[in-house]
């Protein structure tokens, strides 16, 4: 009897033709020469917008031959039209999975599926096809333009760089497009000037780019051009008034300008219209002029929304899994078997931990004004060495980390926390954050926590400054912002709460295992007395006799052109004590907003000792 079931995928073929079909029995070449007539026929009624026609005919050639490229395009097409984005991404990875006659061919439907997922905002699913699409077609300027897009969302921005200009090389000839996303990657490095420049260009050939448009306007906050960046955005509303995007950046330029009310008229409608990053920025502001429901109410509606029309939930069981690893692995008695790297006389990295909207990004503001510190911003984290630590230490066999590193202490392997030192400097070098007077390198990477116990290996005397905060204040914190957090956590406070739990509880295990040169740094100390932080940490760390900053250029905190400038000095602000117990206000306008996550987070109350306070 014939299935007649319809695959579940949604690609409107039968499934045992579909997801269910066994591709390894599918027509050969020969076979499939004989459709092709009727498989450009197809083709042409979809050229010729007759998509009912197109798809009937298209389906039937399939139903004969599911591996038949111009037919399985033709139904691509039109469930990308119909805006049918899963069954669209089930025929274009099997697009991308059978063979072509050619690598052009072949490459094509790799970036095909790049490009879906990219304008998706998945950028580390599509990774893999990108990668394909230019090993396929290495000579292609737009397979590699789209690899530094990729690149450049997941972190990558060095790699990123090199594939943009790559594309740029390929097309002979400047490209405003390509241009523009060049820059914007030299500004997540913090190469602001240069960022500019390219800026410019960009814009001069491709002036109706309101994305690229939007990009200057933050490099030039960045830049401390506060004017600057608000002139270019008022321009380009004049050309694109309905542009949310142009309208969120111009209501964050309010709100570094202090201008609440404005951030709320221009973000004004019900809360249900606005997206998540809007919602923040109003929240915000609704938060500086005291009203507390509507803060919570616009922050709260946000993260609903993330979840229930986004899908966003946290996923914290590779996390589980990690700990449960690194708790077994990194032990006293192992850890004392392990070889550490030869001591270095270059610059010396200090490792910065703290739960996201602890105060590390303040810490690291403070500290490169001080002679001799640069900061790194997280650009080139510990984590980037855990593949380079496994195939080095593994030797070829399969072995996962951190178990891998028990063979280190084998023959030459123990040579290799030398090489990995030497690879974290040469990382920091080319991010261009060591300069000739760089002595001191803070680095506040958001998973250092994690990585304590190679930290260890490397840098065996490193110091280790713990920027702790109220929990409940960082709860607060995190609610109000549209930031992706590790484990997709910051999707609600209870997830937050759930995941610094599980934070701390790593940071408790290394500093129980491990002699770390650990000193705790209180947020609420470092807004009230910056100076006085400031001291014992250089103190702490053994820097030679600096002169530090008076205590009014550390209050004002004003902007410090250096030569690159980290991402979160684009929202620098003068100190300020305003959030400091601030969840107190909160939870006496609103009783049940710290119910769920006071059981999860009042162990650590107790322990860092804010019982008092709570």
């Amino acid at each position: 009897m014939l299935n007649t079931e319809l695959c579940a995928c949604g690609s409107g073929l039968r499934r045992i033709r579909c997801c269910g079909a066994d591709f390894t029995a599918v027509p050969d070449a020969a076979s499939l020469e004989i459709l092709n007539p009727k498989a450009v026929e197809a083709t042409t009624l979809f050229n010729e917008k007759k998509f009912r026609e197109a798809e009937a005919l298209a389906l039937k050639l399939l139903d004969i031959a599911p591996n038949l490229r111009a037919a399985l395009r033709v139904v691509f097409e039109i469930r990308r039209a119909e805006n049918k984005l899963g069954p669209a991404e089930t025929l274009a990875r099997r697009l991308a999975s059978i063979p072509a006659e050619s690598n052009a061919v072949a490459a094509a439907a790799h970036l095909q599926l790049a490009q879906m997922l990219v304008a998706q905002g998945r950028h580390a699913d599509a990774e893999a096809a990108a990668r394909e699409a230019v090993k396929l077609s290495p000579r292609d300027a737009n397979t590699h333009h789209v690899m530094g897009v990729v690149l450049t969302e997941t972190g990558q921005v060095h790699a990123g760089e090199l594939h943009y200009r790559t594309a740029m090389r390929l097309l002979g000839r400047d490209d405003g497009t390509v241009l523009a996303n060049l820059a914007w990657n030299l500004k997540l490095q913090g190469r602001l000037d240069e960022a500019a420049g390219v800026y410019e260009q960009a814009l001069a050939i491709r002036p109706d780019n309101p994305r690229g448009i939007g990009g200057f306007a933050q490099v030039e906050a960045g830049r401390g051009r506060l004017t600057q960046a608000v002139a270019l955005l008022d321009k380009a509303l004049t050309t694109w008034p309905n542009d949310r995007t142009l309208r969120l950046l111009r209501a964050l330029m309010d709100l570094q300008d202090e201008q609440f009310d404005a951030v709320i008229t221009r973000l004004d409608g019900p809360l249900a219209e606005l997206l998540p990053p809007e919602l923040a920025a109003r929240g915000q502001a609704a938060q500086r002029l005291g009203r507390i429901t509507d803060a919570v109410s616009a922050f709260a509606t946000g993260k609903q929304m993330q979840r229930d029309r986004y899908g966003q939930r946290y996923e914290p069981s590779a996390f589980l899994q990690k700990a449960e690893a690194c708790k077994a692995f990194f032990t006293a008695d192992q850890m004392l078997a392990l070889p550490r790297a030869a001591p270095s006389d270059g610059p010396q990295p200090v490792f910065l931990l703290g739960f996201a909207r602890s105060g590390t990004s303040l810490l690291e503001q403070m500290l490169a004004k001080i002679p001799g510190f640069a900061a790194a911003d997280g650009l080139a984290p510990v984590s980037t060495l855990v593949n380079m630590a496994t195939k080095l230490a593994a030797a070829g066999a399969e072995a996962d980390y951190p178990q891998v590193l028990a063979s280190i202490a084998v023959g030459d392997g123990q040579m290799i926390p030398s090489q990995l030192r030497e690879q974290y400097i040469a990382n920091l070098g080319n991010a261009g954050v060591i300069q000739p007077d760089t002595k001191f390198i803070t680095d506040r990477a958001a998973d250092n926590h994690w990585h304590l116990g190679l930290i260890k290996l490397l840098f065996p005397d490193a110091p280790i400054i713990h920027v702790l905060r109220h929990p409940l204040d960082i709860m607060l914190s995190n609610l109000g912002q549209d930031k992706k957090l590790e484990a997709n956590c910051g999707v609600s406070m209870v997830a937050a709460a759930r995941h610094y739990d599980l934070s701390m509880s790593m940071i408790k295990h290394y500093r129980g295992q491990l002699a770390l040169r650990y000193l705790p740094v209180r947020y609420e100390a470092l807004v009230s007395d910056p100076l006085i932080v400031l001291q014992s940490i250089v103190k702490f760390i053994g820097a030679a006799p600096v002169k530090l900053p008076s205590k009014a250029v550390v209050r004002i905190n004003a902007f410090q052109p250096m030569p690159r400038i980290p991402a979160h000095v684009v929202m620098q602000q003068p100190l300020h004590e305003r959030g400091t117990y601030r969840y107190r206000a909160y939870e006496a306008a609103l009783p049940q907003l710290f119910s769920e996550v006071r059981p999860i987070l009042e162990g650590w109350i107790e322990e860092l000792g804010y019982g008092a306070s709570a």
